[in-house]
This record gives structure tokens, C-alpha cells and sequence, in this order.
């Protein structure tokens, strides 16, 4: 058996150990893996397709018809990287079966609507939207073009209210 040497550029190591440590340590500061892992931001996915699990993890639970006591229409605007993202479509809307069945958060096309249809009043928040979407972006937030202090994830939805997200 012959040994054979390794023929490894020792800057090349380096520089491919630097950039590795670079994601990891970007990756523990904002919580977010990296922009391939479509459960963290891949913004050009389609909607998930497991629905209901995304629905669960969001804290809502499935309808089996559209509700309509509670009938509210934000608009969502997402720019990642200094480009616009398309919301896409069926975010929290389960088409696997012979009916179609609906989280109380969802959207029917890309044009960033998201439909709020409940069969109670509640504050649904945009975080449990992005939780069906199944991204956590870093972002800076504004809501009627005013900024929003803290967490995007907190912004109650309200009807007719203009919400966007500037993104890494």
C-alpha cells in the first residue's frame, strides 16, 4: 500500500476554514441558517407544501372552509438583499386533499395579500405568517411607511395595513 502526500494548498485551507467560521458565526448571531435551507429564507421556494405542520408550528389549526367573522386583508412587501420577493401563493392553504382545507392566515395568489380569515376575532401576528411561509429573515420592518421598533414578528395584522420588509 503506497501513502500518497497531500498536495493542499495551505492558504486555500485557510481561506475555505475562514469563510466556513464566517457562516457558523453569522449563522449563531442571527439565528438564521444559511439562505439555501428553505425553512430559513430561501425566498424564491413555493409555499410549503407541509401545510398543516406549518400551520401547527404557527399556533392555528386547519379550517375545512374559508371563515369569515373575522375578514382582514394586510399587504406584504418583501425586499431581500435590495430585491423584491414574491409572496408566494397557497402560503397556508392544503390542496392535497379532494377539498382544499385553510389556516386563518394564507394567501390565494402572489400578489402579497395575505387573506386573515377567522371564525373568531383575534390578533393574528406576522410572524405566525412567516412561520407558514417557513422563513425567519432578519429584517427591519415599517407598517404604513413608518418603521417599527422590535421584533417584525410581533406586528399584529390589520386590515388594509401596508407592511414591509427590508431583508439581508
Amino acid at each position: 500500500m503506497t501513502k500518497t502526500k497531500s498536495h493542499r494548498n495551505p492558504r486555500i485551507v485557510n481561506a475555505l476554514s475562514g469563510i466556513a467560521l464566517a457562516a457558523v458565526a453569522v449563522t449563531a448571531l442571527t439565528g438564521a441558517a444559511p439562505a439555501s435551507a428553505s425553512a430559513s429564507g430561501d425566498w424564491a421556494a413555493p409555499a410549503p407544501r407541509d401545510v398543516e405542520a406549518r400551520v401547527q408550528a404557527a399556533g392555528l389549526e386547519m379550517l375545512d372552509s374559508e371563515k369569515l367573522t373575522m375578514h382582514i386583508h394586510p399587504h406584504l412587501t418583501v425586499y431581500a438583499g435590495g430585491r423584491q420577493v414574491t409572496v408566494p401563493a397557497d402560503i397556508g392553504i392544503d390542496r392535497s386533499g379532494k377539498k382544499p382545507r385553510f389556516s386563518p392566515l394564507h394567501t390565494h395568489d402572489t400578489s402579497g395579500t395575505v387573506h386573515v380569515e377567522s371564525a373568531t376575532w383575534q390578533d393574528f401576528t406576522l410572524g405566525q405568517f412567516l412561520t407558514e411561509w417557513g422563513v425567519r429573515p432578519t429584517c427591519l420592518a415599517e407598517v404604513d411607511g413608518s418603521p417599527v421598533a422590535g421584533d417584525p414578528a410581533r406586528i399584529v395584522l390589520r386590515d388594509r395595513q401596508e407592511i414591509t420588509l427590508r431583508c439581508r
